[in-house]
């Protein structure tokens, strides 16, 4: 099978409109998982909540999915592939509240980032007070 070309590595990297502009923070609050995978050596990574509250992360918080894939490379040391896939997954977390209750999403993600020692505004969050 013939290498894949510029062209088609681009094309499989396209990231839907809506996926593109989703925020990293966003996939905290929505429990999801990011998955990169690169297309040249076929390694995959994913970051789950724990490692996007880490110390590595908390710096992309605010960023796009579209501006994250376009700085993440592969971890290989020996491959250092562009533009690897990206997949949003559902985590499975179960933080025992209704994921469809925004406010309650929004106050849970308040609370996580504080306990994490994030300030909500690094993220671009106005922070709420606990009550």
């Amino acid at each position: 099978m013939p290498e894949p070309s510029d062209s088609d590595r681009r094309k499989a990297a396209m990231l839907a409109p809506d996926v593109a502009a989703t925020l990293l923070i966003d996939c905290v609050e929505l429990g999801y998982d990011v998955r990169f995978k690169c297309q040249y050596c076929g390694m995959a990574r994913t970051w789950g909540r724990r490692d996007m509250l880490g110390q590595r992360l908390r710096s992309r918080l605010a960023w796009s999915m579209a501006r994250l894939q376009r700085a993440v490379s592969c971890p290989v040391r020996t491959c250092g592939g562009p533009m690897p896939i990206l997949h949003l997954m559902a985590g499975g977390y179960h933080d025992g509240f209704d994921r469809g209750d925004a406010a309650r999403r929004r106050s849970w993600l308040v609370e996580t980032l504080l306990d994490a020692g994030i300030a909500p505004g690094e993220v671009g969050l106005a922070s709420t007070p606990r009550g």
